[in-house]
């Protein structure tokens, strides 16, 4: 392989990863000086909000890694748009189209689906070869955008405010995966080797069992029932 090319790629890579920490941090920025003060705490628990929901910060992180760089600017802007633009459309337009259909939101609302379909779908995609792994990235950012969308509006305060937890809770969950790309390819560069595959497998392993095994505990709860004992018939009192 040409090592200039190689050079070239890996700038663009660098470039790609910086405007993308300035969308980022401008998007944060302006969420901070336009929301109203009365609403300000929106803001905050929203971009905060992907890091206490730990099933969907590790589906976020797996996702990250997977879809991190490797010399493939043009790939990693076509996965990052992609990504941004299901969670906007998360955000903003699948809720009604879940509203409309009863049974698919009592599913989406009662079980943790969408954890599962994030977890599941991040890893496989950490699970096979790199080769094999191009084809499922663009379905992964589709995924991945989709539910930290639905997860933040499942975790919305559903008042005329609401638009800025779910902005909030975007930006958040997006700087997740964006943290974890560029960490994940810092690590490809100064330690590669063979136990990174290694341990990228376990991680997808585990996501895939993990998510396995939260979807059936799910599907398995059933309501509680109390068994009802007999009455209890009170002796008749005792004669002074």
């Amino acid at each position: 392989m040409n090592p200039f090319s190689a050079q070239h790629a890996q700038v663009g890579v660098h470039v790609v990863y910086i405007g993308a920490i300035l969308i980022i941090f401008a998007g944060a920025v302006s969420l901070q000086l336009l929301v109203p003060i009365e609403v300000v705490d929106y803001v905050s628990n929203g971009i905060t909000l992907p890091v206490f929901r730990y099933g969907l910060l590790l589906s976020l992180i797996a996702c990250g890694i997977a879809l991190s760089g490797r010399n493939r600017p043009l790939a990693l802007v076509l996965h990052l748009v992609t990504l941004t633009a299901a969670t906007w459309f998360g955000l903003h337009w699948a809720e009604p189209i879940v509203l409309s259909h009863k049974r698919l939101s009592e599913i989406i609302a009662g079980y943790p689906v969408l954890a599962a379909a994030m977890s599941m779908t991040a890893g496989s995609a950490l699970l096979v070869p790199f080769s094999a792994r191009k084809l499922l990235l663009p379905i992964l950012s589709l995924v991945g955008g989709l539910g930290l969308g639905l997860s933040v509006i499942l975790e919305s305060p559903y008042d005329g405010d609401a638009h800025w937890f779910s902005w909030a809770g975007g930006i958040g969950g997006l700087a997740i995966v964006l943290s974890s790309i560029i960490l994940t390819d810092a690590v490809r560069q100064f330690c590669a080797g063979s136990w990174l595959t290694i341990a990228e497998r376990i991680l997808g392993s585990w996501l895939i069992a993990a998510s396995l095994m939260l979807a059936a505990l799910s599907l398995q709860q059933r309501p509680i029932e109390i068994p009802r004992l007999p009455p209890v018939s009170l002796g008749e009192d005792n004669p002074s």
